[in-house]
């Protein structure tokens, strides 16, 4: 017992002596003594002009510093930070520091500095001397000073300048020890600046000389000048300095110069963890890469252009933030003049594709500034200028007032002047959209792949200025909606054409994935919540406001789109040679062709669907009534369960021997369906020509869901895709016998029930499923949900399904020339001739009619006289990865038109 109060004894005695020892008053004392070494050490270097060694003045910093953070960590009072505002103490660590040039003294005073601008019993920031003798510092030590510090000592005087502008935004009274518009050049010693704006708000300039640093320095000083520009709406004189101050130049200049620093020629590349699997997996050649071109997965070329896109996207910040109209206008006038006229459109002007990759940089960095902004100022600002979109006139816009609009005639005149030493061509013979109707037609595919991906991030994100600049379109709010009957005949002929490419037991399972996905799609277009029952988030007020903003922009009615219209017609001949095409350029071409028929108001009559006047009154009810549908049902609801699945699965017959008349009687084909019916008919083709044909396309898809699986498992931590396989062949096995007894995809499918309770994380055609741009250039391949081959005899023996646009005589697949026997892999590599066209003009591609001598599904087409036919060689292995994505895509388009038709109500049932 005596232990143990001897032991409480002493711990309760020790405390006691400590706390006397660190009071406040011991420690202001060591304090003073502190200050005196200080004062010693400056009075000596004066008087002798030879310097002390560092090592003791560095470890009277640290001692300084040590104080200062102690006593911080201590109640009230603080001594210490007294004596150093009494005595100005700041004054002689920074002339002291400035002295020596001496990094680690440098740093440690900065540190000091912070810990003074953090104290909240003394407030160091509304003492003038305080100001000048840090900003003195700054100005010494800083990137435009006499002195090279690193990067460390950077981040340092960032975070200094960092939290004062976070003071002056919380505490707006504290602006005039720092903005002091009455200064005269020559009062203060600021370093090396000599302009009188530096010297009115060094500050902001000392700001400003980092925000173009990539990392956490220029983090730090974006937000910082940001801070201080949002404080402008609480100062009418600051305001009209930003204005007239050099602010919106040297951010436009800075944001040319990252612009400049990007590679003028690029080649589209992956690496090996972001290469989809479809490719991967497929003898896709690699891109040849010019000597002075850069690849995109180069990590010099990310670093820059990461770099340039975080200084994009801080301007956006600065527009959404900033409370003054002025400062707004003027920043808004120098990034057209000095970025969008006398840098960006001279790139696109200059860019080509035989010069080896220029087109494919300037598209590619056009698709990533889309991305990356959605202010709709500044998203309009630069679409409407790139696509010449006339603006809207003076009196048409919200009345500024009078200093407004002359300080903004001021800005324009200094910019004016600054662009008027060498002219630049404008946007009115040569506009963005000339640039994608040529790339789309140029013969290098890596062109063609950049543009597509430009084309479908702006139909997705930004559709509302597509709208008769990139797709010609013509208004369409009066024309009759599409009858149930056209509705199941259409998406019928997707699903035979589905099941002719290949038929396989999953092709269900992989509708069901679709239909998950065309939802996503559709809900997540930027026109869709204004359309649908949905909550209007802030993308779709931005976008909304932004179509205010395009003169005459009517991107929120029902349109149509042309037949004659170019972006049309070069996708429609980008699809006909789709079997030819290289498999990331059919990868985008497809997700431009989906991202162009996700939009609510998009009518896809004529150029997808057919035309509803096509069907006379009577063809209609008979199309209704033969399908056994109840006229009085009007339920807005189309799944393929409901009106469709129930009346087929009811049918006398699970298998149609001939199709109804009224869908054949007056049809026309669309350009889209014509293209999709032609590219089908290749494949039976190779089917008739080479010998297994079947059994390799069966495979090549077996391959391509092994390696999901293996993607899946190694993403989950699971044992590996054995176990997987086994349950799906078992899964296969215990469908069969249900799946024989239909006979054809479309009855099939409209005959099950849906499963919607599919899990999966993007596309199953290999492209990534995302509203919301990434930095990925293509998705990754996922949830090929098919089964292991199926045998040789089954696929030989299946007869074609009975489309209601097949003609009659075609009932089976006729026996194959081709006898000679291969080894797989032979076979594989072996050569074949794909027939492509050269579309020279395609003026009558929307001219269509009836030939009794049509192999087409929909009708016949009239052929276009200027279109010349070629062979084009490939592997067996490329063309099997090709029709794989057609398949897919195929479904795909039947399960957007499903979708839609439930979605937007755009089917009648009466």
């Amino acid at each position: 017992m005596d232990l143990l109060s001897k032991l409480v004894g002493s711990s309760g005695a020790s405390p006691a002596k400590q706390v006397g020892f660190n009071s406040p008053q011991q420690r202001s004392i060591r304090f003073k003594k502190l200050h005196d070494q200080l004062q010693h050490i400056w009075r000596r270097n004066i008087s002798t002009k030879q310097d002390v060694p560092i090592e003791p003045v560095l470890a009277c910093f640290e001692d300084v510093k040590k104080t200062l953070q102690d006593e911080v960590q201590t109640p009230e009072p603080h001594l210490c930070a007294r004596h150093v505002s009494t005595f100005q103490i700041y004054s002689t660590l920074s002339q002291v520091a400035s002295t020596y040039h001496n990094e680690p003294i440098i740093q440690v005073t900065l540190d000091i500095l912070k810990i003074l601008i953090d104290c909240e019993e003394v407030d160091f920031l509304k003492e003038k001397a305080f100001a000048d003798a840090l900003l003195g510092f700054v100005g010494t030590v800083s990137t435009t000073g006499p002195l090279m510090v690193s990067v460390d000592t950077e981040g340092r005087i960032v975070e200094v300048l960092f939290a004062i502008a976070s003071k002056l935004r919380l505490q707006p009274n504290l602006l005039p020890t720092w903005f002091r518009p009455n200064t005269t050049a020559g009062e203060r010693d600021l370093g090396p600046h000599t302009r009188k704006d530096k010297d009115v708000f060094p500050l902001f300039y000392f700001t400003l000389d980092y925000v173009h640093h990539d990392g956490r320095v220029g983090d730090f000083a974006r937000t910082g000048l940001l801070y201080i520009i949002e404080s402008a709406s609480h100062s009418e004189a600051l305001e009209s300095w930003i204005v007239e101050s050099d602010l919106a130049t040297l951010m436009a200049s800075g944001l040319g110069a990252l612009y400049s620093q990007l590679s003028r020629k690029l080649v589209l590349s992956f690496t090996k963890d972001t290469i989809p699997a479809i490719l991967s997996f497929s003898d896709t050649p690699r891109p040849k890469t010019p000597s002075d071109a850069e690849k995109t997965t180069s990590s010099d070329f990310q670093a820059h252009l990461s770099t340039f896109l975080s200084y994009l996207v801080f301007w956006q910040d600065v527009l959404e933030h900033c409370g003054s109209e002025d400062v707004k206008r003027s920043l808004l006038d120098h990034f057209k003049f000095l970025f969008l006229q006398q840098l960006l459109y001279p790139s696109l002007m200059e860019s080509s594709d035989a010069d080896g990759g220029s087109s494919v940089a300037v598209l590619t960095y056009l698709r990533c500034i889309v991305e990356s902004i959605d202010n709709p100022e500044l998203i309009h600002l630069t679409l409407q200028y790139l696509l010449a979109i006339p603006d809207i006139p003076e009196d048409e816009r919200k009345p500024a007032r009078p200093a407004t609009l002359a300080r903004r005639r001021k800005s324009q005149t200094l910019v004016t002047t600054l662009t008027h030493v060498q002219e630049k061509p404008m946007p009115d013979l040569f506009t963005l959209v000339d640039l994608v109707i040529t790339s789309l037609r140029s013969r290098n595919q890596q062109t063609v792949t950049a543009t597509l991906r430009l084309v479908s991030v702006i139909l997705r994100s930004q559709h509302q200025f597509a709208v008769s600049t990139i797709i010609k379109t013509q208004y369409s709010g009066n024309l009759p909606v599409r009858t149930i009957g056209a509705h199941y005949r259409d998406t019928a002929l997707l699903f035979s054409m589905a099941e002719d490419i290949m038929f396989h037991d999953d092709l269900r399972e992989a509708y069901d994935t679709h239909l998950e996905d065309a939802r996503t799609l559709l809900e997540n277009h930027c026109c869709s919540p204004l359309l649908l029952a949905l909550p209007v988030s802030k993308t779709a007020l931005r976008n909304e406001n932004s179509t205010h903003l395009v003169k005459g922009g009517d991107a929120l009615n029902s349109h149509s789109i042309r037949p004659d219209d170019p972006l049309l017609r070069a996708l429609i001949s980008l699809l006909e040679n789709f079997l030819a095409n290289d498999i990331a350029t059919n990868l985008d071409l497809t997700q431009a062709l989906a991202t162009l028929i996700s939009c609510g108001n998009t009518r896809l009559e004529s150029w997808l669907l057919q035309e509803p006047a096509d069907y006379d009154a009577s063809s209609k009810q008979s199309a209704v009534s033969d399908d056994g549908l109840d006229e009085s049902d009007h339920d807005d609801t189309i799944t393929l369960n409901n009106h469709i699945g129930d009346t087929k699965q009811n049918a006398e017959s699970p298998k149609r021997t001939s199709p109804p008349e009224s869908y054949v009687a007056n049809h026309v084909a669309s350009p889209v369906f014509a293209a999709l019916d032609s590219l089908v008919q290749q494949v039976e083709t190779f089917r008739h020509d080479i010998q297994e044909f079947d059994t390799y396309l069966a495979e090549r898809r077996h391959v391509f869901k092994v390696g999901d699986d293996i993607d899946k498992d190694v993403a989950s931590g699971s044992s590996g895709p054995s176990r997987r396989s086994e349950d799906s062949t078992r899964s296969t096995q215990s469908k069969a016998g249900n799946a024989a007894q239909i006979g054809s995809i479309s009855e099939r499918l409209l005959s099950e029930n849906s499963s919607a309770n599919i899990s999966r994380s993007s596309s199953p055609r290999g492209r990534q499923l995302d509203v919301h741009s990434t930095p990925n250039l293509v998705g990754r391949l996922t949830h090929f949900k098919i089964s292991p081959s199926p045998s040789p005899s089954r696929m030989e023996s299946r007869a074609f399904s009975p489309s209601p646009l097949r003609k009659d005589s075609i009932t089976s697949t006729p026996q194959k020339r081709v006898i000679t026997p291969m080894g797989p892999a032979d076979a594989l590599r072996q050569q074949v001739k794909i027939r492509t066209k050269d579309r020279i003009d395609r003026n009558h591609m929307g001219d269509v009619g009836s030939s009794e001598t049509s192999s087409t599904r929909s009708g016949s087409v009239v052929p276009d006289t200027q279109t010349a036919e070629e062979f084009k060689e490939t592997t067996l292995s490329h063309l099997l990865t090709n029709i794989i994505i057609l398949q897919e895509f195929i479904l795909e388009l039947a399960a957007i038109i499903q979708v839609r038709a439930s979605l937007f109500g755009e089917v009648e049932f009466g």
